[in-house]
């Protein structure tokens, strides 16, 4: 979820067992990095709720008045629980990560969503294409768009050819996949490609 958060420049995420240095003090990083967050990001499951540090953390997020916004996964997620139940959460897709959190980031107004509507529409059309003959139509559609595409987005799109196999197999719309894999092979890990190579 971090990568998703830090492809926008303007954000900074801070993850404790990513982000502290082996040997340092963790407890102080956590809590210096606490103190100079804008946002407190619980991600609200099950295993949320029983950890004794992740209690700490919010109890301290709230006493410092840090903006507090809880992620409630789709699948799995819980409730707010304790102090600060008393605010709204974000639900999350798990399916698409990079659609959930660009949302919230623009409702937020940390990003701007100048004709991101239109795009967005379209991507989520392209996601849910039914047929190879459906894939075709919506890529087209969508690549018309293909000069905003922010990383974000890029990431998405390479994430929705791969889940969905009348997008991946359909000849139309690999006439607009393949330059686009190719432009952005350096976003794209080895079996992704090789996933998408092997399609043809």
């Amino acid at each position: 979820m971090k990568q998703y958060f830090e492809s926008y420049d303007v954000v900074e995420c801070f993850v404790a067992h990513d982000d502290i240095v082996p040997g340092s003090q963790w407890e102080q990083e956590i809590l210096k990095n606490l103190e100079s967050s804008d946002f407190f990001m619980p991600l609200h499951t099950r295993n949320l709720e029983s950890s004794f540090w992740c209690q700490q953390e919010a109890g301290f997020a709230l006493a410092k008045e840090i903006k507090i916004i809880p992620l409630i996964p789709d699948t799995n997620g819980s409730d707010p629980v304790g102090f600060y139940s008393k605010y709204q959460g974000h639900r999350i897709s798990l399916s698409d990560l990079h659609g959930s959190i660009k949302g919230w980031l623009i409702k937020e107004g940390i990003i701007h969503g100048a004709n991101s509507e239109e795009l967005e529409k379209k991507l989520m059309v392209f996601q849910a294409s039914g047929s190879f003959f459906e894939a075709g139509v919506n890529a087209r559609s969508l690549f018309k768009l293909e000069s905003q595409f922010s990383q974000n987005e890029v990431l998405r799109i390479i994430e929705f050819t791969l889940m969905n196999d009348q997008i991946l197999y359909s000849w139309d719309a690999r006439r607009f996949l393949k330059p686009f894999f190719m432009k952005h092979v350096k976003l794209i890990t080895k079996d992704q490609l090789e996933k998408f190579l092997k399609a043809e």
